[in-house]
């Protein structure tokens, strides 16, 4: 895998499950990723667990990174992980979506452009936390990237986590990047929050690889905590669709408390839709 192209593709609004089983390889990607942001202006958030802070500064040393400074400033912090992920000896995913939001709130009230955060991730398996809980945390944690202030890379190494771990972990992300990916990847799923009109912009493809992701963030935008306000979802830019996603879209229509309305529908997708039966005058597609 060639880190620096695929690493650059990861942009503000990402939420992508970096997959490695190599150390170093994890390490040059997350690198890479702090480093970019930092140039850019972004703030930086390491969520350290393989290495010290002490070895994860010395690498952004000798990638250019002037840490002193950034580290004095503010728009780097190199944080152990299991001390911002697990409270009170266990691992709450809703306190840590809260202090996640209040980064992000933070970084936006300096004036950064952004938020970058590295989350290494194996802390999840030294302090017992259940896939259940591991999985709700990562498909929630997408609603606070849809507003495109923030961008996320969430290291596992494959080494360690069992398939039962990784794969609905990765499948909770947009978007995951293995060690085979070449230089044309970028990101499988974009989703994108419009405010007028109020929705979702989807750009990319939807399949059983980030289905817990999508789900996810269709319920954010469509549930009980939408104020009752119709939503409009634009698929124009949505490039593949499983019967799977097709099926969610249904379950939304048929569960939201206000109208659900799809713009932009290709052939491909009318036609998952009609075997859904969601489109037609009672779906609202258009």
């Amino acid at each position: 895998m060639t880190a620096s192209a695929v690493v650059d593709q990861v942009h503000l609004g990402d939420h992508v499950c970096w997959v490695h089983d190599d150390e170093s390889d994890g390490l040059r990607a997350a690198g890479r990723f702090v480093a970019g942001g930092l140039r850019l202006g972004h703030q930086t958030l390491w969520f350290t667990d393989s290495l010290p802070p002490a070895s994860v500064r010395a690498h952004l040393e000798g990638q250019g990174v002037a840490t002193e400074a950034a580290l004095a400033g503010g728009q780097l912090r190199i944080v152990p992980a299991a001390e911002a992920y697990v409270s009170g000896g266990r691992f709450v995913p809703e306190a840590m979506l809260d202090a996640l939001a209040a980064e992000i709130d933070r970084a936006r009230r300096a004036g950064h452009p952004g938020l970058r955060v590295v989350g290494d991730m194996g802390w999840a398996l030294r302090h017992g936390a259940s896939v259940a809980d591991l999985c709700r945390y990562e498909a929630e944690a997408n609603r606070l990237f849809i507003d495109g202030h923030a961008a996320g890379m969430c290291l596992y190494d494959r080494r360690f986590f069992p398939t039962d771990y990784l794969l609905p972990a990765s499948t909770a992300h947009p978007a995951t990047v293995g060690p085979g990916a070449g230089r044309a990847w970028t990101p499988l799923l974009r989703a994108y929050r419009s405010r007028n009109p109020n929705g979702l912009r989807l750009v990319g493809e939807i399949d059983r690889s980030n289905r817990g992701a999508f789900v996810a963030m269709l319920d954010h935008v469509t549930g009980r905590a939408t104020n009752e306000r119709a939503v409009v979802l634009d698929v124009s830019e949505l490039s593949f669709a499983d019967v799977g996603a097709a099926s969610a879209l249904a379950r939304a229509r048929r569960n939201a408390p206000s109208p659900v309305r799809l713009v932009g529908c290709h052939p491909a997708l009318t036609r998952l839709l009609d075997l859904v039966d969601v489109t037609g005058p009672a779906g609202g597609t258009a």
